[in-house]
């Protein structure tokens, strides 16, 4: 067996930064650069267990800022609901742009939901309000302020924040206790969310959006949505518009939109105003469902200048 050489071994050592030797080493041709050490890129957990219901682990990418770390700064929380025709989603579908919008100083959470047609309505706008829950409970850990939070939803994310946001404390619309509990957005922004879903298909579109295989038939428990006109009116965030006061709304969508009608919007829009709600609508000229025109710097710059507004 061959003798260990040990003599120039250094054991290992607990050193704080500041303690650590800097390494005196100077290879002909090497460069130094001398660059900012402050983080700049926000920080992404992925796949943080929320809640587990019906078997399932619900998960959430959390994205904190880059400087949230080394800060007792408290942060205002998005939580933000990725579309996917109330089925399935692909959660990372807007990291890219949630990254951008934690830059600007937010902790964002991306919230996974169960789906259709195994989970139908109402456990999306369920497992959104469980998420908030986990988030808040675990403010400090994730640098958030809990007094300042909003949702913020595309396409069918964007019906999910809407209703959520409008039946935050109705207690059939949540699994937990909402008098021990209670839920207080200050902000909803629905970027081409649909509403009253038995209006899709009396406008042009490309998809079925009403027999029972649909996308919202399956989220309607597999029902033609013209079969149970009761429920599919229990889903729609208009109903629950009234003159309480509710958060203000910021409402983007595409004029050229083929899967969800811009008219879904108008409708929303139009309930908002006509109870005197504070509403915000954009028609992104053009745009069809989902484009990138919806994170360009002047619409994100609209939508911060709102956000900024509602938190004040």
């Amino acid at each position: 067996m061959t003798e260990r050489d040990m003599t120039q071994y250094i054991s290992p050592k607990n050193y704080s930064y500041s303690e650590f030797p800097e390494a005196t080493d100077v290879p002909e041709g090497m460069k130094t650069l001398k660059v900012s050490l402050t983080p700049s890129y926000p920080h992404v957990e992925l796949n943080i267990p929320y809640a587990v219901k019906n078997g399932l682990t619900l998960h959430l990418h959390i994205i904190t800022p880059a400087e949230a770390e080394n800060s007792p700064h408290r942060y205002p929380l998005i939580m933000w609901v990725q579309g996917s025709a109330f089925h399935k989603q692909q959660l990372g579908n807007h990291m890219a742009h949630m990254i951008h919008v934690a830059s600007q100083g937010f902790v964002v959470a991306m919230v996974e939901y169960r789906w259709a047609p195994e989970s139908p309505f109402p456990a999306q706008i369920k497992d959104l309000k469980t998420a908030t829950r986990f988030m808040l409970r675990h403010a400090s850990e994730y640098h958030v302020d809990a007094n300042r939070y909003l949702a913020w939803g595309d396409s069918s994310g964007g019906h999910t924040v809407s209703t959520a946001v409008v039946t935050a404390n109705l207690q059939e619309f949540n699994d937990e206790d909402v008098l021990e509990q209670p839920l207080n957005y200050k902000a909803c922004i629905d970027f081409y969310g649909p509403n009253d879903i038995s209006k899709m298909n009396k406008v042009p579109s490309t998809q079925d959006h009403i027999t029972a295989h649909s996308l919202e038939g399956e989220f309607f428990g597999t029902n033609h949505i013209y079969d149970v006109p009761d429920l599919v009116q229990k889903g729609n965030p208009i109903t629950y518009v009234g003159d309480e006061k509710l958060p203000p709304f910021l409402i983007m969508h595409g004029n050229k939109d083929r899967l969800v009608p811009f008219q879904q919007s108008v409708l929303l829009y139009q309930a908002l105003k006509a109870h005197h709600q504070n509403v915000s609508f954009y028609k992104i000229d053009q745009s069809d469902h989902g484009s990138d025109a919806f994170f360009t710097p002047d619409v994100l710059q609209i939508t911060f200048d709102f956000i900024k507004n509602a938190l004040n």
